[in-house]
């Protein structure tokens, strides 16, 4: 039955955007402002299919060539497509500045890629407003194959004796299913013989400055650093699938967490490798990297460097027995790492705070603290997980989905689209358009893409991830994103081609002005569903991913005709559709005890079946078939089976239905008869017939 939706309005959202206004370059001169004055990384057991495959080179510029030609001539290697001089600094051309660009060794006797390994602590976020990027960096230290393959064959790239060395270095990125490859001279910009941005606690470690430089040239410059989304740079790093959790939206039927669902989910993402970045939203400008009593700030971002759980003894109970039989409770905490190095959550499990004291050596010593001997106000630090839910705002993750068929730990089925919202040069609404905007235009939503999936079992969890091309990569000018967001719904059990009306929603993502996306669909009814993704306003044109991780497969594929060629060698149009609802069946009282029982809707050639469901008088199946035909009379057979587990289907009864293209919806109840001729029943149905194929 067609249904009509009344006027649908998205709250679009705004993604997780850092900046400060304290960061911001000035106009008059070249300045910057800044308020401010672990543990190492854990393998993933599994590499992600997105970790290997062609690597695609950043503005065609190879690393090995290059460096073979520095080395034959004997000089380090300066990067024309982003040079050492204010062009990759600023906006805005002719700007000057007191800015020195230095090698690592003009800046140290001894430096290294690496020292010691990788730690959040090699991450400190200099003077430019780039936290989310900081952060995203801090928490990429948790994970030591993303690193490598952020940072590929560090060791060849590593200041020594058994390398020549040429000043290039490179890095990867991320971008639209491709993994870029950024090349960089390693001349960084200076004051004072300082680093002024991202540098390591390490004075003769490097990766961390050379890794945002290359990130900058990808951005255009430094400056287009300033300010952006933490998902953004957590996909960047990764590959992953980038999703933006609201915490009030999250909790709304439990703040608290009390149930712990959130925490549950943010430790189960952490321990599989998931990024994970937390942040404070600022409501006004004012607010931005403003410090609360508590020691945290607003509008800043946190990498999350662990999640967990520990048994405390309670300082309550101090009787003879509870010495004897032990007297612990459980207390859930996480930790975050502030990229600016200071600037600590000063609340309970702080550093130095008393709540330490009731905790075992052991597992501090697993917690990677030292009792009595923290070091204070290094931007690294603890805080209960009451805490964090009632004062942060949103949290940033990246997901790792293990898609590999040879591992022990879990797997998903991956499958990925590349398509685009285009007009292809039609009128808004033409059937060759592929840009209708969401569901609030009805009548062009259904011009967008449309992907259909089946859901095999009710116990089928599906992750969709919707990623738009940056059509910005390496330039200065910034253009928006356009706003996307993607919509299911429930449609006919054996439908093959295109839908021309909306029909039974089912789930929404988020609205978002980002590049991605993200929708998790759970406990879906067996059946088929239809996947749109779309732009918020119609017109809107852009290249997008469609990424689809699944714990079961399942069969996924693109609508693109709007209705079948007829006939033996397919030479007919259709002339009508009809959509037959089996709403469900009614025995009469002569019909005892309980079945299980199952539909079969049969036309000239085809035949379909409804689940099998229980019940005694009546059975409810609200089920749906599509047929498009070439005659206006159809004929259609009805049969109703018992689904006996342990021997041979019975047939119950049986009716045939005549459907008229009458372009109406029309209600019916068809009588039921058994083989004997006997009516048993009855069965309701929903005929909507229409003479044209593209109606439904």
């Amino acid at each position: 039955m067609t249904q009509n939706y009344g006027p649908i309005f998205f709250t679009v959202t705004r993604l997780p955007y850092i900046t400060s206004s304290a960061h911001l370059f000035q106009s008059h001169s070249f300045k910057f402002f800044s308020n401010s004055s672990s543990s190492r990384g854990v393998f993933t057991d599994f590499v992600p299919k997105r970790m290997t495959g062609k690597i695609r080179h950043f503005g065609n510029q190879n690393y090995e060539k290059l460096k073979k030609i520095c080395v034959k001539k004997k000089q380090p290697f300066v990067d024309t497509l982003f040079p050492p001089t204010n062009q990759s600094l600023f906006l805005e051309q002719g700007r000057s500045s007191d800015i020195v660009w230095k090698r690592p060794a003009e800046l140290h006797p001894d430096p290294h890629l690496f020292v010691e390994g990788a730690s959040p602590n090699d991450v400190t976020q200099g003077i430019l407003g780039n936290c989310w990027f900081v952060s995203a960096c801090s928490a990429l230290t948790h994970n030591l194959k993303l690193l490598a393959q952020v940072i590929p064959e560090a060791d060849d790239q590593e200041w020594s004796t058994k390398h020549t060395y040429a000043g290039i270095f490179r890095f990867r990125f991320w971008r639209f299913g491709k993994w870029v490859e950024v090349v960089i001279d390693d001349l960084l910009p200076t004051r004072d013989g300082k680093l002024l941005f991202a540098r390591s606690k390490t004075p003769n470690e490097f990766w961390s400055a050379l890794l945002e430089k290359a990130f900058a040239k990808l951005y255009g410059c430094y400056e287009n650093l300033v300010g952006g989304h933490l998902s953004d740079a957590l996909q960047d790093v990764s590959g992953g699938v980038a999703e933006t959790l609201h915490v009030r939206k999250f909790l709304k039927d439990d703040p608290t967490d009390k149930d712990l669902k959130l925490f549950n989910d943010l430790k189960t993402a952490f321990d599989k490798g998931a990024l994970i970045v937390a942040a404070i939203a600022a409501r006004t400008k004012e607010e931005i990297e403003e410090s609360l009593d508590c020691g945290l700030v607003k509008g800043h971002a946190y990498a999350v460097s662990a999640v967990c759980t520990i048994d405390v003894s309670n300082p309550q109970q101090r009787s003879l027995t509870s010495y004897i039989m032990g007297s612990k409770q459980k207390q859930n905490l996480i930790r975050l790492q502030n990229p600016w190095g200071e600037k600590e959550w000063n609340g309970e499990w702080s550093d130095d705070s008393s709540e330490w004291q009731n905790v075992s050596d052991s597992q501090l010593s697993a917690m990677g603290v030292q009792r009595g001997n923290s070091d204070n106000n290094d931007g690294d630090f603890w805080m209960p997980w009451e805490s964090f839910v009632q004062y942060f705002t949103d949290i940033s993750l990246c997901q790792l989905f293990n898609t590999s068929v040879f591992s022990f730990t879990k797997s998903y089925d991956e499958q990925i689209v590349f398509s685009e919202w285009t007009t292809n040069g039609k009128k808004s609404g033409a059937p060759d358009d592929r840009a209708g905007g969401c569901l609030n235009f009805q009548a062009t939503f259904c011009n967008n893409p449309q992907y259909i999936f089946d859901i095999p079992s009710p116990n089928c969890s599906v992750m969709f991830a919707l990623t738009q091309n940056d059509p910005s990569e390496g330039l200065k000018k910034r253009e928006p994103f356009v706003t996307i967001g993607m919509h299911v719904m429930k449609v006919e059990n054996n439908r093959q081609h295109r839908v021309h009306q909306a029909m039974h929603p089912i789930a929404t993502s988020d609205y978002a002005s980002g590049r991605s996306v993200y929708l998790h669909l759970q406990s879906l009814p067996r059946g088929r569903y239809l996947l749109v993704p779309t732009t918020f306003a119609p017109k809107e044109q852009a290249l997008f991913m469609l990424r689809v991780y699944s714990d079961e497969h399942i069969h996924f594929s693109s609508l693109t005709k709007h209705a079948p060629k007829l006939g033996l060698f397919g030479c007919k149009s259709a002339h009508s559709v009809t959509r037959l609802t089996i709403h469900g069946v009614n025995f009469n009282s002569a019909s005892t005890g309980t079945h299980q029982v199952y539909a079969i809707l049969k036309d000239s050639k085809k035949s379909y079946r409804t689940k099998s469901l229980s019940g005694e008088k009546s059975i409810e199946w609200e089920e749906e078939f599509l047929f498009h035909k070439a005659k206006n009379r159809q004929q259609y057979k009805l049969e109703i089976w018992e689904d006996r587990k342990m021997a041979r289907d019975h047939l119950m009864a049986q009716s045939v239905l005549i459907a008229l293209i009458d372009n109406e919806n029309r209600d019916t109840t068809v009588q039921l008869a058994d083989p004997r001729g006997t009516i048993i029943g009855t069965v309701s149905i929903t005929v909507s017939a229409f003479d044209d194929p593209m109606y439904l």
